[in-house]
C-alpha cells in the first residue's frame, strides 16, 4: 500500500499542486522582475536612445538619419512578448514634414527589449504605427501596465 502511495499518488499531487501554482508564481516573479525593469529603462534611456540609433545606422545608414532628426515621446508604453516572455518598452518617434500645415507628422515605434537583466536597443521598429496602436495590432505584444502610482 505504501508503494501505491509513494509511486502514484505523491507525484500526481506534485504535478497538480505545479499545474495550479506555475501560472501565477511566474506572473508574480515576472511582475518582480518588471519593476526592477521600468526603474533601469529610466535611468539608461538616453543611452538605450543612442545606441538604438547606432544599431539602426548599421543595418539601414539612410533611414538612420531620418531617425536621428525625429521627435523622441517621454511616453513609453510597457508590453510583453507573449513567445520569449521578455519585457519590452515601446516608444514613440515624431518625424516632422517639411510643410506642418500641409503633411500631419509621421510616427514610429521604436522597441526596446528586457534580455538577461540588460535592455537590448538593437534598432527594432514599427514603422508608421504609435506603441498604443502596436500593441493592439500585434498579437505578440501583450500589454504590462504599470503599478499604481508610476507611469
Amino acid at each position: 500500500m505504501g508503494w501505491i502511495i509513494g509511486g502514484g499518488v505523491l507525484p500526481a499531487c506534485v504535478l497538480a499542486t505545479w499545474l495550479i501554482f506555475h501560472r501565477p508564481l511566474r506572473l508574480f516573479l515576472e511582475e518582480l522582475n518588471a519593476n526592477g525593469a521600468r526603474d533601469l529603462f529610466r535611468i539608461r534611456r538616453e543611452w538605450l536612445e543612442a545606441r538604438f540609433l547606432s544599431e539602426l545606422a548599421k543595418k539601414e545608414p539612410l533611414l538612420a538619419l531620418l531617425w536621428e532628426d525625429g521627435h523622441w515621446q517621454d511616453e513609453v508604453h510597457w508590453a510583453r512578448d507573449r513567445r520569449s516572455r521578455c519585457l519590452l518598452a515601446l516608444v514613440a518617434i515624431t518625424f516632422e514634414s517639411g510643410e506642418p500645415y500641409l503633411d500631419p507628422p509621421r510616427y514610429s515605434t521604436a522597441i526596446f527589449e528586457f534580455r538577461k537583466g540588460r535592455w537590448q536597443a538593437e534598432g527594432k521598429r514599427i514603422d508608421e504605427t504609435r506603441p498604443a496602436d502596436a500593441l493592439m495590432r500585434h498579437q505578440r505584444f501583450e500589454p504590462v501596465l504599470p503599478p499604481r502610482g508610476r507611469a
